[in-house]
């Protein structure tokens, strides 16, 4: 016995249509719901981006407040250092042990200075010569005493015992105060060599 379909096509055509729009709307929702999830995902990624640049930023702020402080420190250093060097050299074998040591030691109660100058130069040294020329150097004393004798003894204790050598010596006017004279003075020497050559 023949088959008789009964179901007219324009019904099954219908049911393929709307089967196929079904499949079409699921795979259209799939990619409309992959766009979304990766688009959420890039915002994700975005935003933890943005959050690490912010980080390394306030890194390279912390950073560049750190080498600026280390650069302020170095500074302090390196001035703490020529500070030391200087005392040093001011407590070692130079000018105060040479010169203001024995000059110390020489000055009396009486003297009063009012200028002290200490001049050193280093002379060239001469052409084919191997061994550098002495250091010269020189004391000039502006001061003021009560009288010529204390100003004498004064000039005669550099040369002896203090650092001068040969001290010339040139006598001022008289300064008078409300209760006493003083007779001002002005004494030039060459200063003494230590040993080992320098000044």
């Amino acid at each position: 016995m023949p088959e008789i379909d009964l179901i007219p096509a324009s019904w099954r055509a219908e049911q393929r249509t709307r089967r196929a729009l079904r499949r079409g709307a699921i795979v259209l929702g799939g990619i409309v719901l992959a766009i979304a999830a990766g688009r959420l995902a890039l915002e994700w990624s975005i935003r933890e981006q943005q959050a690490a640049i912010q980080q390394v930023q306030g890194l390279r702020r912390d950073g560049e407040r750190t080498t600026a402080q280390l650069a302020a420190l170095e500074a302090g250093l390196a001035e703490a250092r020529s500070q030391q060097a200087l005392i040093a050299t001011l407590r070692g074998e130079g000018f105060v042990a040479s010169v203001l040591l024995p000059l110390d030691e020489t000055l009396g109660g009486d003297i009063g200075f009012d200028e002290l100058i200490y001049a050193r130069q280093s002379p060239l040294p001469l052409p084919g010569s191997p061994t550098p020329p002495p250091v010269e150097a020189s004391l000039a004393i502006r001061g003021k005493a009560p009288h010529a004798a204390a100003i004498g003894e004064f000039a005669d204790a550099l040369g002896k015992a203090g650092p001068c050598t040969k001290p010339r010596m040139t006598p001022g006017n008289v300064k008078r105060y409300t209760r006493l004279e003083l007779l001002e003075f002005t004494l030039s020497c060459p200063v003494k060599a230590r040993p080992g050559g320098s000044t």
